[in-house]
């Protein structure tokens, strides 16, 4: 594996581990984690080997909007997570199409990532391998770090996490 594909499996990776931070403020078992690191791994995976393929003749049709979906699933989680500190209710960790739709959304980068490799005719097997594997591991180390610092942060810690998630959603929305 080349460093150039392993350093941008690294930036492709950074938006996980910064939602993970944030959905990890949730209470959450191993399996839970397991599966929602899984899920990204494998959406990083997936979206960047469909888009390789495609090539640019997807990303000229539907690119914009798909990256836009991204931000628009990224800021509702947010937003929802910075509501949710004005409710009393119990804390709800993100499951079934819950979990899918915060794996689509932090893995549309890796999307526009692999339409700009297959133009240029990148190894597919080596880039979507290394992409899902550090997607993966980052989200795991994102919910183990932030699960243990939410018993010392609290709440606060969740909002400053949805606001996060909210401000990264905005911006590839409009930008």
């Amino acid at each position: 594996m080349s460093m150039d594909i392993f350093i941008l499996s690294l930036a492709l990776s950074a938006d996980a581990f910064g939602a993970a931070l944030a959905v990890g403020m949730r209470r959450m078992g191993l399996l839970d984690k397991l599966m929602l690191s899984s899920s990204v791994g494998i959406m990083h995976i997936i979206l960047p080997l469909i888009s390789m393929t495609a090539g640019s003749e997807l990303y000229e049709r539907f690119g914009d909007i798909l990256f836009s979906a991204g931000g628009i699933i990224l800021a509702l989680t947010g937003l929802q997570m910075v509501l949710s500190f004005f409710r009393k209710e119990e804390r709800q960790k993100p499951t079934g199409l819950g979990m899918l739709l915060f794996a689509f959304g932090v893995s549309m980068d890796s999307f526009s990532t692999g339409l700009s490799l297959g133009v240029l005719g990148m190894d597919k097997s080596t880039a979507v391998i290394s992409f899902g594997a550090c997607a993966a591991c980052l989200t795991m180390a994102g919910l183990i770090f932030s699960s243990r610092m939410s018993t010392a942060a609290g709440k606060a810690g969740e909002v400053a996490g949805g606001v996060l998630l909210l401000i990264i959603g905005l911006k590839w929305i409009f930008i």
